[in-house]
């Protein structure tokens, strides 16, 4: 699949010049503080830039190119809700950058902010990926957002890292995180204390259920559910291309001291595979019931032919009661979607949503658009503040 993912709906700003942007901009940021702010989990687009914020309020904005160009180097302004939150910058390439490697507009940046340079403010792992964190990582962010262009330098020559769009996304994280305006603004810092910031939401708490005891022959169990359930499989699921094949991809672990969770293959692709999610009592393989797996906040609404009860790459840890999922939009995996759900003894309930709808810059994860905490069953489920 190329460019978007077909799910995307994300509107695009158009494109302006010079003034016309900065007066833009400067109205944008009027208006921004007047009105409430936006609801989350929100998901938007500004040219080469994607915006996402979860449903406490963190916000990341990542460089995606409009193009849906795949980029050796990922780029990121991420940063947590309330007064006090925090920024974070990711600047992640495959391999080690030259202490004058950073360039914005033509001019090489100096002193700590210099990624590998002596006394630099960022820290790394020493093999490409460097993280800056806390006042510096504030002070380049306002840079960038002046900024048009960044380059960084490399042994076949100059790779340039746009920063079209990303004055809004900035823009658009003070609104999301009620900074306009404040002195704690990304965008056009204004003269408003930290304290007019709102708090930090908590997040969510759901409940894990305990661990149940273990699934004798979990293999044979699957196999029969499989076997017995033929019926069900071919209503929901493609036709296997092999009986074997597919069934070597089944699975079943415990659920409860009467239930099973089986994994059954329902249709596999070039790069990803689905599974089949069952509900069976152990001592009746026969009587499997499908798991409508409820939506995960933060998504679009799910189309009239998506199945709640098949899910991408699903794998389920019965010790954390944890049922994870990922489907990527593109084999590179530049955009997609990760999900989990936490069961809790009777039902799951939606614990996370990672997404990028743009497939486009650099591959790998995917940014938080809603995030829970899981607490075991025998530990008090209070709020805690979002981290």
């Amino acid at each position: 699949m190329q460019g978007s993912l077909a799910f995307s709906g994300a509107a695009r700003a158009p494109r302006r010049t010079g003034a016309v942007l900065v007066a833009g901009l400067g109205a944008l940021s009027v208006f921004a503080a007047q009105a409430a702010a936006p609801a989350v989990p929100a998901y938007r687009e500004f040219k080469d830039w994607i915006v996402a914020c979860d449903n406490v309020r963190r916000c990341e904005a990542r460089l995606a190119p409009a193009a849906g160009d795949t980029l050796p180097m990922r780029l990121s302004v991420a940063r947590e809700a309330g007064p006090a939150g925090a920024v974070d910058l990711d600047l992640a390439g495959e391999k080690p950058l030259t202490s004058d490697a950073l360039r914005l507009d033509g001019t090489a940046l100096a002193g700590a902010d210099r990624p590998a340079a002596a006394g630099s403010a960022w820290t790394t792992d020493g093999e490409g990926s460097y993280r800056l964190q806390g006042e510096p990582a504030l002070k380049l962010a306002r840079r960038l957002d002046q900024a048009r262009q960044m380059a960084v330098q490399q042994p076949d020559g100059p790779l340039q890292l746009s920063l079209d769009g990303l004055a809004a996304a900035l823009l658009f994280i003070d609104d999301v995180q009620g900074r306009v305006g404040t002195a704690t603004a990304l965008h056009q810092p204004g003269t408003g204390p930290a304290a007019q910031v709102p708090a930090a939401p908590a997040l969510p708490v759901v409940q894990a259920a305990a661990a149940p005891p273990p699934l004798a022959d979990a293999q044979a169990f699957a196999a029969a559910v499989r076997t017995r359930n033929a019926a069900l499989v071919a209503r929901k699921c493609d036709a296997p291309r092999g009986a074997a094949d597919a069934a070597a991809s089944d699975d079943a672990m415990p659920l409860t001291g009467a239930d099973a969770l089986v994994l059954l293959q329902c249709w596999s692709g070039a790069y990803q595979s689905a599974a089949l999610v069952l509900r069976v009592p152990r001592s009746a393989p026969q009587q499997a019931r499908p798991v409508a797996l409820p939506e995960v906040p933060g998504g679009l609404p799910a189309g009239k032919n998506d199945d709640p009860s098949v899910a991408t790459e699903a794998f389920y840890d019965p010790a954390t009661a944890t049922l994870s999922s990922f489907a990527k939009g593109r084999g590179i995996g530049d955009c997609g979607i990760a999900r989990s759900w936490v069961f809790d003894g009777t039902a799951f309930q939606p614990a996370s949503r990672d997404e990028q709808r743009r497939c486009a810059g650099s591959p790998g994860d995917w940014p938080a658009l809603y995030r829970t905490r899981s607490v075991p069953a025998t530990a008090a489920a209070a709020p805690a503040p979002a981290q």
